[in-house]
């Protein structure tokens, strides 16, 4: 069965590969710094494979065809599809076998999501992925979530379906080592008159929870109360799915810089398995 060595979630603002130059050094060399340890966390775990949680900008579904979670099955996944990015597009690796299981493991416990062999991934996920592994080879299955078009799911939704996703990776027989990565939010506006503003307190409010466990305090937090820390803001579903799936781990926020020259709460958390730690419902 396989293990999950690690989880850890990331900010994932364009900025931050396009014009990483623009924000003050200080806050920059600290926020890459953070970034740095959990790369140092996926290397020294040896992880085989990267499951990735990211929000959906419009890359691969719109109106039409918007599923609340798709699972990216494919044997590669082309990105980033930002030509202006800062990073080369290329075929990232897939994992199949994982993916399919995870679809199958999710389903059995509940959940229903979509499915795609055709994922490209775009800056909400090479953002963060070209940092965790430069030479682009570390196997990635995509999990795209719609963060941004109502109905949405709740927090405690995406706390269940992380748990789930634990299970699901933990009850995996292809592989020994597994890692799980969140990235998106904190607290951004996007396409309207508050673009620019971050929600200082709501950030550093958030990642406390995440540190204290993910309270009913947190889970509980309506749809419309969040949205009110930025129509961005909801991408922290992808970190509590995050933290649910490694639930009894020793969480650490490593770092957090409100960034207004990237328009957005930057932030990097780290999850440590303590040893019996397995996920549970909340």
């Amino acid at each position: 069965m396989a293990e999950l060595v690690t989880g850890l979630s990331a900010s994932h603002a364009p900025m931050m590969s396009a014009d990483p130059g623009s924000a003050p050094p200080e806050m920059a060399e600290r926020f890459f710094g953070a970034i740095d340890r959990l790369t140092a966390a996926v290397r020294d775990a040896d992880a085989q494979a990267l499951v990735m949680v990211s929000g959906e900008h419009f890359s691969n579904f719109f109106l039409d065809n918007l599923p609340q979670i798709s699972i990216g099955l494919g044997e590669s996944h082309l990105g980033p599809v930002e030509k202006w990015l800062g990073i080369d597009r290329v075929e990232v690796p897939g994992q199949p076998a994982l993916a399919e299981h995870l679809l199958a493991g999710t389903i059995a416990r509940g959940h229903l999501p979509g499915l795609s062999h055709r994922l490209v991934v775009d800056h909400g996920f090479m953002t963060v992925y070209d940092r965790l592994s430069p030479a682009k080879d570390l196997p990635l299955v995509p999990i795209i979530v719609n963060c941004t078009t109502p109905p949405l799911m709740t927090l405690r939704h995406a706390w269940n379906f992380g748990v789930s996703l634990g299970e699901a990776i933990r009850d995996f027989d292809g592989l020994q080592r597994v890692a799980l990565c969140g990235a998106g939010g904190l607290s951004h506006f996007v396409g309207e008159p508050r673009v620019g503003d971050i929600e200082e307190d709501f950030d550093r409010w958030f990642l406390r929870m995440l540190e204290a466990g993910c309270p009913d305090e947190l889970l509980d937090l309506g749809n419309e109360e969040l949205a009110e820390a930025g129509n961005g803001t909801g991408e922290v579903r992808a970190w509590v799915m995050v933290a649910g799936a490694m639930a009894g781990s020793r969480t650490t926020a490593l770092n957090y810089e409100p960034i207004y020259e990237w328009i957005n709460g930057m932030g990097a958390v780290l999850h440590e398995p303590v040893t019996g730690s397995t996920g549970q419902e909340s």
